[in-house]
């Protein structure tokens, strides 16, 4: 369900999703970074089975051109993160970005598990090189290493969970293979704001006392 909000700069009503979306897919026009820059939508149109089978190296990379499912990803994931009903970021899997995710993994047996640390992991740096380090404009590519490998262990643990690919591990394998330029895209919509989580929610009664207790 939407979150609804005001914004504290022009005092209109919105959701978290439309907001996020329009910040975020602004800051990849500004920065000149827009989506599916290297997609080509046609590039399989028309083509027989055999032509398919013998370029789908070339097929794949083409597919992983495409970003809108990484723009919705992370605009979901920033909206949920300002939800009032979610919990803050922290997990009995997150570590801090100088610490190593794989040392939790590698004593997991369930895929699913492993899966879980690394995209905790690699959605805790992403959002933090791009948003909440205090240092996040002097940081450059620290960590970028770190996120890239996350991300693509999750994908691995994910298909490995799941018996192959999914529309989500896709999305992580871009995540991984564009890490820093997603980083770098938050820098700049962070800096385009002064107050871009600055939200006034009504809470209910009940809210209320939930919170309070």
């Amino acid at each position: 369900m939407p979150i609804h909000f005001t914004d504290m700069e022009n005092m209109e009503t919105d959701t978290t999703e439309s907001f996020f979306s329009e910040k975020f897919l602004r800051a990849r026009i500004d920065d000149s970074k827009p989506s599916n820059e290297n997609y080509d939508p046609i590039f399989e149109e028309g083509r027989s089975e055999t032509w398919m089978e013998t370029h789908e190296k070339e097929i794949k990379q083409n597919d992983l051109e495409y970003e809108e499912d990484v723009n919705q990803y992370i605009t979901l994931m920033l909206a949920e993160m300002v939800s009032p009903k979610s919990a803050v970021l922290a997990n009995q899997y997150l570590v801090g970005a100088n610490s190593d995710a794989g040392q939790i993994a590698i004593d997991l047996k369930l895929e699913t598990q492993k899966y879980q640390v690394y995209r905790i992991n690699a959605d805790f740096l992403l959002f933090h090189l791009g948003l909440f380090s205090p240092d996040s404009n002097i940081l450059g590519p620290k960590y970028f290493d770190k996120g890239e490998s996350y991300y693509s262990s999750a994908a691995d643990s994910l298909k490995n969970a799941r018996g192959g690919r999914t529309d989500l591990s896709d999305v992580l394998e871009k995540l991984s293979l564009k890490f820093g330029k997603y980083v770098e895209i938050l820098r700049y919509m962070k800096n385009q704001s002064s107050n871009y989580f600055s939200f006034h929610f009504k809470f209910s009664q009940e809210e209320m006392v939930r919170f309070q207790k």
